[in-house]
Formats: C-alpha cells, sequence, structure tokens
C-alpha cells in the first residue's frame, strides 16, 4: 500500500456499499445474540449440575459438531448458493433458541434436554459458519476488500466477548430465560438481513467445476500452504487453551475465586474490554499482510495470560490477567482470519474456512471438554496450567519457523 493509500486509509470504507452494510449490521447482531446463548446455556449447565464434567460435555455438544460437519459445510458453502446455506441453518437456531426460551421459563429444563438442545445448535452452526465467513468476498466490490475483511473479523471476535457480557447482565438482573429469546430475535434479525443482500454476479465465482471440488480438496490445500497451515494450528491451539477456558468462567468464578455470577460478569467484562480495545487498536491501524510470525508471538502472549490467570490467588489480579489475556488473543484472532481470507484461493475459500470453523469451534469444545473432567478430579488450575503449557511450546515452534520473512 502506497504512502498516500495509508494516509486516506478508512477502515469504515466498506461500509459505503449498501449489501454489505446489510450484512455487517446483521451478522454482528446475530453472533451477539448466538454468544449470548452459548452463556446463558454455560450459566444453566452450571446451576442445573455443579459439575466441571457437565459443563465442559454441553460445551463440547455445541462446538464438536463442527469437527465432523465444517469442513463438508464448507464444500457444500463452495459449491451452493451461501446465502440459503445460511438461512436454512439459522431457522434450526431459531427453533432452538425459542424451545430453550420456553423450558427455561416453565422451569422444566434438565442438564440432558440441556446437553440434546446445545447439540441441535452445535449442528447449526457448524453448518452456517464456513457460508457466513466467506461470504463476504461475493457482497464486496475488490476496492472494499480488505476493509471489509479486517471489519468482519473484528466484528467477529468482539461479538465473542460483549456478547456473553450483554448475558451476563440479563441472568443477574433477569433470568437465563430470556438470553435464549434474545437470541432468537438476533438470529432471526439477520436472516432478515440476508433477504435483502444482492451478492455481486462474477465477483470471486470460481468456476463450477472447482466448485464441485470435494472437502478432501480443501484439507490437501491448506496442508500445501505453510503459512495457512501454521496459522490454523495456532488458531487450533489457543481454541483449546485460551477460548476452551472462556466456556469454563462459571466454573473459574466459582471454583476458584468463589465469586458466583457476580464474579463470572465481572472475568467477562475484564475479557470483552480486553478485546475491544485491542480490536480498537487493531482495526484504527493501516492494513498489512499479517504474518504467521506476529500471529504466533501473539497467540504465546495469550497463553501466558492464561497461566496467571490460574495461578493468581487474587480475584483483581485475575482480572488483570484476563485482560492481558484477551488483548493478545484478540489481535491473533483477527490477524489469523484476515490471513485465511486475503491467501486463500476465491474457488477455496469455502473450504479453507469449513477447516477454520472446524479447528475454531472444535478446539475450545475439546479445551473445555478436557479442562472440565480433569478438573473433576485434579482441580481447575492444573488442567488450566497444563494446556496453556501445550499451546505456548506449539506457539513457540511457529514463532521460531517463522523467525525469518523468507522462511
Amino acid at each position: 500500500m502506497s504512502a498516500a493509500k495509508v494516509g486516506r486509509y478508512n477502515p469504515l470504507l466498506a461500509l459505503n456499499d449498501l449489501h454489505y452494510r446489510r450484512f455487517a449490521i446483521g451478522s454482528l447482531v446475530s453472533v451477539l445474540g448466538m454468544w449470548m446463548q452459548k452463556i446463558g446455556v454455560a450459566w444453566l449447565a452450571w446451576e442445573l449440575s455443579k459439575s466441571p464434567f457437565w459443563l465442559g460435555l454441553i460445551a463440547a455438544a455445541d462446538m464438536l459438531p463442527s469437527i465432523f460437519l465444517s469442513s463438508f459445510a464448507g464444500s457444500l458453502a463452495d459449491a451452493h448458493d451461501k446465502i440459503k446455506v445460511l438461512r436454512l441453518a439459522q431457522s434450526a437456531a431459531i427453533l432452538q433458541s425459542v424451545v430453550l426460551a420456553l423450558l427455561s421459563w416453565l422451569g422444566i429444563t434438565s442438564v440432558e434436554v440441556l446437553f440434546g438442545l446445545t447439540l441441535v445448535l452445535g449442528i447449526s452452526s457448524s453448518l452456517e459458519q464456513p457460508a457466513r465467513l466467506s461470504l463476504i468476498r461475493e457482497i464486496v466490490p475488490p476496492d472494499y476488500l480488505h476493509a471489509a475483511v479486517a471489519l468482519n473479523a473484528l466484528s467477529f471476535n468482539l461479538a465473542r466477548f460483549v456478547g456473553p457480557i450483554i448475558a451476563g447482565v440479563m441472568i443477574s438482573e433477569v433470568n437465563v430465560g430470556v438470553t435464549f429469546a434474545a437470541s432468537a430475535v438476533a438470529i432471526a434479525f439477520f436472516s432478515y438481513a440476508l433477504a435483502v443482500i444482492r451478492v455481486h454476479k462474477g465477483i470471486d465465482r470460481p468456476p463450477d467445476h472447482v466448485r464441485g471440488a470435494g472437502t478432501a480438496d480443501g484439507f490437501r490445500y491448506v496442508l500445501g500452504h505453510k503459512s495457512l497451515l501454521a496459522t490454523l494450528g495456532l488458531m487450533g491451539m489457543t481454541g483449546i487453551s485460551v477460548n476452551g477456558i472462556l466456556q469454563m468462567l462459571p466454573a473459574v468464578s466459582d471454583a476458584l475465586f468463589a465469586r458466583g455470577i457476580d464474579g463470572f460478569v465481572a472475568l467477562m467484562a475484564a475479557s470483552a474490554f480486553g478485546s475491544i480495545v485491542s480490536g480498537s487498536i487493531t482495526l484504527s491501524r493501516p492494513p498489512s499482510a499479517p504474518g504467521a510470525l506476529g500471529i504466533a508471538l501473539a497467540a504465546l502472549c495469550a497463553t501466558v495470560g492464561l497461566a496467571a490467570l490460574a495461578l493468581t490467588p487474587s480475584f483483581h489480579l485475575a482480572l488483570v490477567a484476563i485482560f492481558c489475556m484477551s488483548f493478545a488473543n484478540m489481535y491473533a484472532g483477527i490477524a489469523g482470519q484476515a490471513l485465511l481470507q486475503l491467501e486463500s484461493e476465491p474457488g477455496k475459500l469455502g473450504r479453507v474456512m469449513g477447516v477454520y470453523s472446524m479447528i475454531i469451534r472444535g478446539g475450545p469444545a475439546v479445551g473445555s471438554f478436557l479442562i472440565g473432567t480433569a478438573a473433576t478430579f485434579v482441580g481447575m488450575i492444573i488442567p488450566v496450567i497444563a494446556v496453556a503449557a501445550l499451546a505456548a511450546c506449539y506457539c513457540g515452534f511457529i514463532a521460531f519457523v517463522f523467525r525469518r520473512p523468507h522462511t
């Protein structure tokens, strides 16, 4: 990018396009709603069971389907109309949210029913996420693409942290059922926005024979692309460790600090604040090609913050630790998604986003399940430190491999 263009850089430029603006607003509202539901489910699971095992198992029910379905969903997104794929998946998510809200208000929810309904949401989310992430290149004209990628990555990652804050306040001040009802409204809003979006014909549309390729082709493509493979690996390790513990914050608040729902809301607020500050700084800077080295270093800092969160005896220091963890994790998330969007071939983007979705959703599921299961026997601290150390080792290895630009 030239110096003149850098001087004129405006990250909101992509919003000049009507259809991207509809997509961006609708997507942000929808993802906020989805994360509100996740936190409502996590808190309800903890209230019903008081068991780290059940908390981890229900988090896994939400995210594990992505391991089996996201690659197929990525191929589906490349081969079919992404908007239709999105709206079909969202119809199931809306119905699931309405049922969960009604059961919560009637007081007849059990942890087993919660597990089953969460599994439905996990399947729906696994099918829609690759289409959502790759649709941007069919909406935005080429001149706006870089700004749109930055905004999309920022809004997607911010919603993962702001949504839980809204849910925490709703749970604390009203009841958990209202978070599920709000989630249904948010998803329905995005479904309406999709109905009035039009794609730019001919932009980034792969040939028919490319769109018809199978899911295995996406894995082959990623395995043959060094920076994509490294970045997806980093997303997987931070998913297991950093994002895994974010699914366990009700247990962290109660088991480590005896703070209950108020501590849970405070931890989520500190996490959200770290993410917002990081995202705002990232978005305000002129776009540059993201690199695996920077992503690895940011991910390494996030794992150090996770270890500090587990080891500190002070709740106030824990708030500082989770702020730092989320600050670094947000940068890694934005830079990682931008790298995948910009370095993937258009005809392979849906499948790359399918692999990404499998990792970004499956990683926290695996992490929360492992942490929750181990915590049942040895407490929270040891498993959290273990996953943080494992992730830090991988991040350090990737930073070493990409330490020189020409490698």
